[in-house]
């Protein structure tokens, strides 16, 4: 009896092994499906104080938006000694078949452009793209380009002007001639001026002597003079400021090197802001939102107001309470 008992016991048992052993194999495995990390490209020359900080607005952007290095994309930044090496850099950089190239400055942009029609661009810190051939229409991009032009904030500084020197009727804007940069900044600022009815006239000179030509005859008919940064009128500078303010003429300048140098004020424009543009493009390519066709370049929209303390004093000049606080105050270098 007893052993029919152990056999029985033995048998119940071994059912029951098989039996636990069936539950555990019919238990779904766990499988994981890996997410190929997305490549992000970088191409420059070698970064000044400007395209730094376009560089980390650009990575901020993309920390923003969720965007970490070696959890969801790689970065590749090759950095071109000379301009020499950025064709070079870029083909480099399209064998690896990133996601998105992000292009700083014009000479990488252009690179970027010839070395790709396929892969999407993001440039920063580009003038003028028309101009240079990056893009046909900056409403609308062709092909694989796109980006953030950095061309001085010349809507801002009339602006600024106007908000400085209310009663402003006339400025009167000398420049060279010859430089394309200085065209485009006058032509852009006569522009804003006009729609604010302000007379905006402007005084081209191709040689020094026509320079103070010129000035003589802006001094005789402005209330504001506005000055392009531009060699010539770098080397003319300091006649201009004294006869500028033998007549109270406050003297307007399109870069803070000439406000240094002693110009009342001018407005700036913020790199990281643009860089961070960038980025955010960038990110709408990632996510294929949109294609590159249908992404406008953008324009700086963020500036900072520099004034040049010691003129503003010698102008007897108050700054309205917004200016003043979110302004920069600099004095005129050695």
């Amino acid at each position: 009896m007893k052993k029919l008992f152990a056999l029985f016991l033995a048998l119940i048992l071994s059912f029951s092994l098989v039996a636990c052993n069936s539950v555990e194999n019919t238990e779904p495995t766990e499988t994981t499906t890996s997410v190929p990390l997305q490549k992000i490209a970088v191409l420059s020359l070698e970064l000044d104080e400007s395209t730094q900080k376009a560089y980390d607005g650009f990575i901020n952007a993309l920390s923003s938006n969720g965007y970490i290095e070696s959890e969801n994309y790689t970065l590749n930044h090759i950095v071109a000694k000379d301009e020499e090496f950025l064709s070079k850099s870029a083909e480099k950089i399209v064998e690896d078949n990133p996601d998105v190239i992000y292009a700083i400055g014009t000479e990488a942009a252009l690179a970027a452009k010839k070395a790709t029609s396929k892969i999407p661009v993001v440039f920063s810190c580009v003038n003028d793209p028309i101009g240079t051939e990056l893009v046909k229409s900056c409403e609308k991009p062709e092909a694989n380009v796109t980006g953030v032009c950095d061309y001085s904030p010349v809507f801002e500084q009339v602006e600024l002007i106007e908000a400085l020197y209310p009663d402003t009727k006339r400025i009167g804007c000398v420049y060279n001639g010859a430089d394309e940069e200085s065209i485009l900044s006058a032509n852009l600022a006569s522009g804003e001026a006009q729609i604010r009815e302000i007379k905006f006239t402007l005084y081209p000179s191709l040689t020094e002597n026509e320079y103070y030509d010129e000035l003589e005859k802006a001094l005789e008919k402005c209330d504001v003079l506005y000055l392009t940064d531009d060699a010539l009128v770098k080397s003319g500078l300091k006649s201009t400021l004294k006869q500028a303010k033998e007549k109270k003429i406050p003297v307007f300048a399109e870069s803070s090197e000439l406000v240094e140098m002693g110009c009342l004020a001018t407005c700036i424009t913020d790199y990281e802001h643009i860089g961070y543009s960038a980025g955010e493009l960038a990110v709408i390519l990632l996510r294929s939102l949109k294609p590159v066709s249908d992404i406008p370049v953008e324009y700086a929209t963020d500036c900072t107001v520099v004034i040049n303390s010691s003129v503003q004093k010698s102008y007897k000049l108050t700054l309205p309470d917004e200016i003043q606080s979110g302004a920069v105050f600099v004095k005129t270098a050695d």
